[in-house]
Order: C-alpha cells, then structure tokens, then sequence
C-alpha cells in the first residue's frame, strides 16, 4: 500500500508552487528557479489538475492563493524548511556561527549586553545578531537559528511546537532623575515632554488610559520612531517615555532612568515569542538559556516594582 498516494507524482510541480505562493508572482518564481514564465503557469496549471483544486487566482496584474492554495503553501513552507535545516547539518561546517535574529529595541536593549555572556557559553561559535524591524514578515524567511519577536497575534502561535512565549511588556513611564525631581511625582511627570516610538503615540494613550487621565494642560510631543531612539532622547534628559520596563532595566537599576512611586504598570497587547528554527542541541541550549535570564530579569523587575510600589508584574 502506498503510503502516500495523495502527494502528487511531480514533486518539481510542488516546489514551483511554493514558489509562486512565496513570492504572489509568476514573474517571481520564474526568475528565482532560471525557468521562462510561461513553464511556472504550466507547472501549477498542472498541479491544479492532478490535485483536482483550483490553488491560484490569476488577475491581470496580481495573483491571489485561494484558501486550499494558501493551506497547501504553507504546509510546504514548513516541511521545506525542516528538509533544508535537516541537508544544511549534513553539510561541512566552514565556521561555526549561531545565528540570532531579533526584534530590534530587543536586539540592542537585550541581546548587546549580553555578548560577552554569549560568547563565554559559546566559545567554539561565532554569535551573529541581526536587528529585525518587519518581525512577523522575517518570521521563517531567511537564515537564522533562533528568533525573537513581538507580536499581537499570540493566539497564532500558541500550538506551534517551534515557538515557545518568553514574556509580556510591563509597560510604564521614565525619564531621568534630574527631570522628575527628588520626590518622583507622578502629577509632575504628567506636565513634562512626552517621547514616542510611534507617529499613533499609542504607549502613551494606553498607559493615560489605566489611570485614567485627564488632560489638564497641552504637553510637548516628539516621536523618533524607534524605541531605542526614544529611549535614548530620554536618557538624555529630553522628556518621559512609556516603555517596556525590562528594556530600561538595567537604566533602572543604576538610576540613571526613573519610574514614579505608584505608578501604574500595565501588560500591553505584544508578548515576546522565540522561534527555534534549527532543532540541534546548541539552539535548543541557547533558548533555554534566554529563558532563564528573563526569568532573572523578571525578578528584578519585581523586586523593584515591590519598593516603589509600581504593583504586581506577574
């Protein structure tokens, strides 16, 4: 009995189809794979036939995947991607490298001081960090071993056994001792320049909201679109930001950032998610590893969170 009758003769017919959905063109496809166009369209009118299911739409300027094409791209995504991880590990390695891909206020507000650390773990390995700004997008796409990234979609990736949650965003607002005052008034901190990530200033208007605020007196707005840009116009003292409290950490500890006695700290709706790509030993080590430090970094968090009385992170 064959095993796997259903799966089409012409596995080529399948790889141009992934191909094709991958890129939403023809075009596309047919440049990647050194084909003519015309020998895409005839390889998926194929595969349509044999699968009996229509899988493309075809317009005059576009494609669409219909619901069984988009089903069918992306169960070959996944398993493509296990075959190549699984024919790169039989491969030769030239130079050994751990390749992490990452949000990027996660890459440089997280991942930077945590270079040595990495290199002392991972002496036979180079650690190759890569900023990421379009997370979702890069998900799967590209080479690297392990990922970390933002998402509103947590429900998405709950049953993927790739994916493993790492932790929310303690979202609350910071700025420099010597703007706030010795007293770290919150009424204070309400009057001074606000400092955005973002042209939609949605941290702000969420963390206004927990309060709830209201406005009293218009407020100086600047936004740098980044946070790591936001966080360092903060550092030097040019207004507050809201912010994911664990990315000002160790700012915080040393004082050199401050959060107002009492103020509120709320979840926001992005949770952080790591993605383990490739299933070796050092991959699995390292992500079990960055477990364990925001698992240490919580706890400090909650530690101070405790003596200033910013309420329960957990």
């Amino acid at each position: 009995m064959n095993l796997y009758s259903n799966i089409p003769y012409s596995h080529n017919a399948l790889k141009v189809f992934e191909a094709v959905a991958r890129h939403m063109s023809f075009t596309s496809a047919a440049q990647e794979l050194h084909v003519t166009q015309s020998a895409v369209s005839r390889q998926v009118k194929q595969l349509e036939d044999e699968l009996n299911a229509s899988l493309v739409i075809r317009g005059h300027r576009s494609i669409q995947l219909t619901l069984k094409g988009q089903a069918l791209f992306e169960v070959l995504g996944r398993n493509y991607q296990a075959l190549q991880s699984l024919l790169e590990s039989w491969k030769e390695v030239q130079s050994n490298k751990i390749v992490i891909r990452a949000a990027l206020s996660y890459a440089t507000r997280a991942l930077l001081p945590k270079i040595q650390k990495l290199n002392e773990r991972f002496p036979e390995y180079e650690i190759v960090v890569i900023p990421v700004i379009d997370e979702e997008e890069s998900l799967r796409k590209g080479d690297y071993d392990l990922f970390v990234f933002t998402t509103r979609e947590s429900e998405a990736y709950q049953n993927d056994p790739e994916i493993s949650f790492m932790r929310e965003e303690y979202m609350a607002p910071v700025c420099t001792q010597q703007l706030l005052g010795e007293n770290r008034d919150i009424e204070h901190l309400l009057t001074l320049p606000r400092l955005h990530p973002t042209l939609d200033h949605i941290d702000w208007r969420v963390w206004l909201d927990k309060i709830p605020y209201k406005s009293k007196q218009p407020v100086r707005n600047s936004t740098f679109f980044t946070l790591d840009l936001t966080l360092s116009a903060c550092l030097s003292g040019h207004g507050v930001a809201v912010t994911d409290l664990l990315l000002a950490l160790p700012e915080l500890e040393r004082e050199y950032l401050v959060c107002p006695k009492n103020a509120q700290i709320h979840f926001s709706s992005w949770r952080y998610f790591c993605h383990k790509r490739t299933g070796s030993p050092i991959v699995e080590e390292l992500a079990q590893w960055l477990m364990t430090e925001t698992k240490e970094e919580l706890r400090k968090l909650n530690q101070l969170s405790e003596h200033y009385g910013w309420g329960p992170i957990n």
